[in-house]
């Protein structure tokens, strides 16, 4: 009888992908918001400072985590 071994869950991994997670959504929101929906509202829609940032700090938060991940399965 074969033995399989028990897969471990890093639960720091799955915390990580979750904030990779959380920092997409709020780009594919803003961009969303910046594209799409001022096209078929005929509303159109700026940056505020405060949703600047977030989306910058998004995109930064989102490259770390795929720096990290990409890291963490070529190990």
């Amino acid at each position: 009888m074969k033995r399989t071994k028990k897969l471990k869950v890093k639960w720091k991994n799955v915390g990580i992908l979750a904030i990779g997670l959380f920092a997409l959504s709020i780009i594919i929101h803003d961009v969303f918001m910046l594209t799409i929906y001022s096209w078929v509202t005929g509303n159109s829609c700026g940056w505020t400072w405060f949703g600047f940032i977030t989306f910058i700090l998004s995109c930064a938060v989102l490259g770390e985590v795929v720096d990290y991940i990409s890291e963490e399965f070529n190990k």
